[in-house]
């Protein structure tokens, strides 16, 4: 059986409309995907538990797959296949690539969020 240590704990439950959380989780997929293979490798069915537990956002496979399938093409992930299970994994030497991109983001958060505070 597949290990699901990131699965166990959610985040502490914040005060938020659901829908804002749900915007940002959609609108940020790919890189909190990016973020998690960083993790460990992960099935599409651990990835949706995950962000389920994580965020309370329910993703359906039709948004997980299109989006795995995506960063393979863009060699950021690549695909294991055991018997039944595809575990997605980052592809070697992207991991830099990946955690830069990470970065960048979390970069640009923070200016949007000093900005919105400032009203």
């Amino acid at each position: 059986m597949l290990e699901m240590s990131i699965v166990e704990k959610p985040l502490e439950k914040v005060d938020v409309k659901s829908d804002y959380v749900q915007i940002s989780v959609k609108d940020d997929l790919e890189l909190i995907v990016l973020a998690m293979m960083l993790k460990q490798p992960m099935c599409g069915t651990e990835i949706i538990k995950t962000i389920h537990n994580k965020f309370g956002v329910l993703l359906s496979p039709g948004t997980i797959y299109p989006l795995l399938h995506s960063l393979e093409k863009k060699g950021l992930l690549r695909c294991k296949r055991s018997a039944k299970i595809k575990t997605y994994e980052p592809v070697e030497g992207s991991k830099k690539k990946i955690s830069e991109m990470l970065e960048e983001r979390v970069k640009a958060w923070g200016i949007l969020s000093q900005f919105l505070r400032e009203r």
